[in-house]
């Protein structure tokens, strides 16, 4: 005879299954080589399929043997906005950003969670496995170019160098912990603490293969908040080198 177990069991069995498997199981740790990652999420909090994305991200960024050698940054697109809530961090720029690198990459349009690994290589922001994958694989990419960043009192200075010319010297200020409470669209009723995001991105040069560009930048950094500085390729999106404070 046959016993059936009732339908509410059995969705509590199975959720529980997940809860534990995902506590269970400890997030990989990359294999890194000496190349420092660029990991950029571009998100937004009015679409339901991001959060799981934020919260790999923010695991990224607060995981200590990572710091400095996976560089995450967050980027809240505008075109959620007009769908029940206006995510209080999107900027037309951003999701300017994200069609720039679709035009690159020869995608068919731009979606969210969707993340960019040192410009040239883009997955499902919440896709754990592959993107542990390429930032292990991008870690140990020969490279001819560096750059650092540094805070000097209410400046940051950047010093970067290349073999090659047409590298812009980009700066990108971040802010980090930051609580909103979502009360219209897709995650109504949610309480987000978000990280790691962008609130400036400034090009403060451009390489020309022979020489080395050195620039103070006045930024005043508040309260949780940071700056990247990394070399990239205008016209292909590549990102040659990145550098954290």
């Amino acid at each position: 005879m046959k016993r059936w177990i009732p339908v509410a069991l059995l969705f509590a069995i199975v959720a529980a299954f997940f809860v534990f498997d995902r506590q269970a199981q400890p997030h990989p740790i990359p294999d890194l080589g000496d190349q420092p990652v660029l990991v950029e999420l571009f998100t937004s909090q009015g679409c339901s399929s991001c959060p799981p994305a934020d919260e790999l991200l923010q695991r990224i960024a607060h995981d200590r043997n990572l710091h400095g050698r996976v560089i995450p940054l967050a980027y809240h697109v505008d075109y959620w906005d007009h769908l029940g809530w206006r995510d209080p961090f999107s900027s037309r720029e951003w999701s300017q950003r994200q069609g720039d690198y679709v035009h690159a990459m020869s995608l068919d349009s731009a979606y969210t969670p969707q993340v960019v690994i040192n410009g040239t290589r883009q997955m499902v922001g919440s896709a754990s496995g592959a993107i542990y994958r390429a930032i292990e694989e991008e870690s140990k990419r020969m490279t001819e170019a560096s750059v650092s960043i540094k805070r000097d009192g209410e400046d940051v200075v950047v010093s970067a160098g290349a073999l090659g010319g047409g590298l812009d010297v980009m700066i990108a200020v971040y802010e980090d912990d930051v609580q909103t409470n979502v009360e219209r669209g897709e995650n109504r009723g949610r309480t987000f603490v978000n990280g790691s995001i962008v609130r400036k991105l400034l090009r403060v040069g451009t390489l020309d293969g022979k020489s080395a560009v050195n620039k103070r930048v006045r930024l005043a950094l508040g309260p949780h908040m940071g700056a990247v500085a990394f070399l990239q390729n205008p016209k292909t999106g590549y990102v040659a080198a990145s550098s954290v404070i």
